[in-house]
């Protein structure tokens, strides 16, 4: 496994490798503590790589609840949004709990800006499915959503506290 150190308004790493996915609740677990996690995804990612996802998490001692949105650009919008955020609630995630975005762009956009407004922030982890994810919209902390067909005009710069990038998956 490499790493790679980002320092931008604050620091973090992008952990790369092959089959890393398995590991990820321990590599969260080892940087951030054990947490309850919401898993944002889309429903074609969820049906590949969800169920590995969950069991590494759980595994590693973290309560996990799975939030589903439809692929493609139309989940990424305020609904989204604020089914996500009013999800976040009736599950009582606190401060100290963490969001994770599984999948490409859509998710990794919506997930980030949901962790920048909800409570004020919170922790997110980004563990992208495509290439474009993994070299572009999970580094830098480019988060937001569309309005109507206005491409990312509401969002946050939120640095994500870590990027996970298991090659398998792109």
């Amino acid at each position: 496994m490499k790493t790679v150190t980002v320092n931008a308004s604050r620091s973090y790493d992008i952990l790369i490798g092959d089959g890393i996915l398995a590991q990820a609740g321990a590599l969260c677990a080892t940087r951030l503590g054990v947490r309850r996690v919401v898993v944002v995804t889309d429903d074609t990612v969820h049906d590949l790589y969800y169920a590995s996802l969950c069991h590494s998490l759980t595994e590693a001692g973290f309560t996990v609840f799975p939030f589903v949105i439809p692929h493609g650009e139309a989940s990424k919008s305020m609904e989204s949004l604020c089914r996500l955020l009013e999800f976040c609630a009736e599950h009582h995630l606190t401060r100290s709990d963490l969001l994770i975005a599984l999948g490409g762009g859509v998710v990794g956009d919506l997930c980030g800006f949901a962790a920048a407004v909800y409570l004020r922030g919170v922790d997110f982890v980004q563990i992208p499915t495509t290439l474009l994810a993994a070299v572009d919209s999970s580094v830098g902390g480019k988060t937001g959503v569309n309005l109507d067909h206005i491409k990312n005009v509401v969002g946050a710069f939120k640095q994500p506290k870590g990027v996970i990038i298991d090659r398998e998956l792109l």
